[in-house]
């Protein structure tokens, strides 16, 4: 995933502006001058890194005159209370851009760490979902491809995904069952985008998984719905190009249940929404 700096740098600078403000008063109170110091990024509970050039930028977007040497790179695998690298600058620009320097880190590398943690358990595609933070969704993504995981699509516009809320208010418009309701959005989504877009559909259940794969559509996606259903259906024999996706409050312990059938790819929301942070700490060793 090829990473869009300059709209990385739009995200930075308003992360920036949101903890400066008009300005860091304590920083401001007590160095009358600025200095250059070296200081330690040190990676205190352990787990994948990913984000190392988001932190550079925050202090290069600060100051040209930080330089950097580290030991590791993203998608490595570091141990508790290990010195990922060393940072070099003016103290007053190290000092405004620490927190969210940290931030970024201890974020994305806690996503890539879950995204790794989970991958590791089975041969199936993880792929991430829309339960992002507000306008942090492509370095989250980032961090998903970090730690192993695939993206799912990216918003609203590159590609067709029929969820349960879309039949259910298209059923209630047309007065129809939702078998009528599930094949007639697929014909129209299909006359819509003229071949242009993959088209999904979420199911509950194999009867509407049946529906939809006889309507051709290009992915099936099971959410909660019962082992039984899903590993029925990935028993046919012939299912052209359609894939199949389980989605639904996946962790560790449904993809036990779920990993031997033949299913191509699971989509998990907590990897985005909910990873635990990496603990980072930034510490001033020596003045230069």
């Amino acid at each position: 995933m090829k990473i869009e700096w300059k709209r990385i740098n739009r995200i930075i600078k308003e992360a920036l502006k949101e903890d400066i403000g008009k300005g860091d008063i304590t920083t401001d109170g007590i160095f009358k001058d600025d200095f250059f110091v070296s200081a330690d990024l040190i990676c205190k509970s352990g787990g994948v890194l990913c984000g190392i050039e988001i932190f550079k930028r925050v202090f290069l977007i600060l100051s040209p005159n930080f330089s950097f040497n580290f030991n590791y790179k993203d998608g490595d695998s570091i141990g508790k209370n290990i010195v990922v690298g060393e940072v070099k600058g003016p103290v007053k620009e190290l000092l405004i851009g620490e927190r969210t320097a940290l931030n970024f880190l201890q974020h994305l590398s806690g996503i890539a760490t879950e995204t790794r943690k989970i991958s590791l358990k089975t041969k199936i595609k993880i792929y991430d979902t829309r339960k992002t933070i507000p306008n942090l969704r492509v370095l989250q993504k980032y961090a998903v491809k970090i730690g192993g995981g695939e993206n799912h699509r990216f918003g609203l516009y590159d590609m067709v995904l029929i969820k349960d809320n879309h039949i259910k208010g298209f059923m209630e418009k047309e007065k129809i069952d939702k078998i009528e309701a599930i094949k007639l959005a697929i014909d129209r989504t299909k006359k819509y985008t003229k071949g242009k877009y993959k088209i999904e559909i979420e199911v509950r259940n194999y009867r509407e998984a049946m529906v939809a794969y006889n309507e051709g559509v290009d992915i099936i996606m099971f959410d909660n719905a019962k082992i039984n259903d899903i590993k029925k259906f990935c028993e046919l024999k012939n299912k052209k190009n359609c894939e199949i996706e389980v989605s639904g409050n996946i962790d560790i312990e449904k993809i036990k249940k779920i990993k031997d059938l033949k299913i191509d790819r699971i989509s998990v929301g907590y990897i985005t929404h909910s990873a635990k942070a990496v603990d980072f700490s930034l510490k001033i060793n020596e003045i230069l």
